[in-house]
């Protein structure tokens, strides 16, 4: 990876999911209320691992084994919600329709954390379509078409998003864009490095150049594309789900009377 790939790479393991962290309650604060975490994670799920009558305090799909290990570790200070929707491709609604219920549903419930919390600090992970669910939210922030206003936003990732621009904020020099084609790059700029692509290489949903139906259909399924919690992120070639818990533990410990004493040590680089 070039020099300002590893750069950005190395500010990322610090502001990932966090460049909004003055936003976070202090040491020092007074602990929010229990109706009110610290950290406020909003998880979608892929295609195929959820529905709309799900639970949204079970983990499931691909992310679980992100949230399970915060959630396991931080108890009360973070809240986990996992977003009920189709996830479909066509039954029982069309991918159309399906991302956009996720949508609504995520804006809905992060604006109504963002109104009754306001220290809490509010962050989004989407896998697949959940990836596209999130990058959906995350521009109507952008535009003002939510009640959910971008500085409320610590951070976003999107993993294997079918909508991912190459020209945007990536974890991971990966050839091509997602197979329905990219939002403008041009709104994320209001969240000034706290919302990120990461596309595994050889990923046919978000490192595509054509639209092809037998791919859109087929890829949800590929090795590559459910190659994300190994994924190895330079420097040091630590797996993403590793990176990523880092950054909340970040979020969390920087709003805790207990600081980094309730992470422990760490192994690795």
């Amino acid at each position: 990876m070039p020099g300002g790939g590893k750069r950005r790479v190395l500010l990322v393991l610090a502001l990932l999911l966090g460049a909004g962290l003055l936003a976070a309650p202090t040491a020092s604060a007074a602990p929010a209320p229990p109706a009110c975490p610290t950290v406020a994670l909003f998880a979608v799920p892929g295609t195929g691992e959820t529905s709309d009558a799900a639970d949204p305090a079970v983990a499931v799909g691909l992310l679980a084994g992100l949230t399970n290990p915060l959630a396991q570790r931080w108890g009360d200070q973070i809240s986990v919600r996992y977003v009920p929707y189709p996830a479909s491709l066509d039954r029982p609604v069309l991918y159309p329709l399906s991302e956009l219920r996720g949508a609504d549903r995520l804006a809905r419930d992060a604006a109504d954390v963002a109104a009754r919390c306001p220290e809490t600090t509010i962050t989004l992970v989407g896998y697949s379509q959940g990836a596209d669910v999130v990058s959906d939210v995350v521009h109507r922030a952008a535009r003002g078409t939510i009640p959910l206003a971008p500085e409320r936003i610590a951070g976003a990732v999107m993993l294997g998003s079918p909508r991912r621009d190459p020209e945007a904020a990536n974890l991971v020099d990966t050839p091509g864009r997602g197979i329905l084609g990219p939002r403008p790059a041009r709104e994320l700029e209001v969240y000034d490095g706290r919302v990120y692509e990461v596309c595994a290489p050889g990923d046919p949903i978000c490192a595509t150049e054509t639209l092809d139906w037998r791919v859109f259909r087929d890829g949800w399924s590929s090795g590559a594309h459910r190659a994300y919690p190994d994924l190895p992120i330079a420097p040091g070639g630590l797996p993403l789900f590793t990176v990523l818990e880092r950054g909340v533990d970040t979020l969390v410990a920087r709003g805790t009377v207990t600081a980094f004493a309730a992470v422990g040590p760490r192994a690795g680089p």
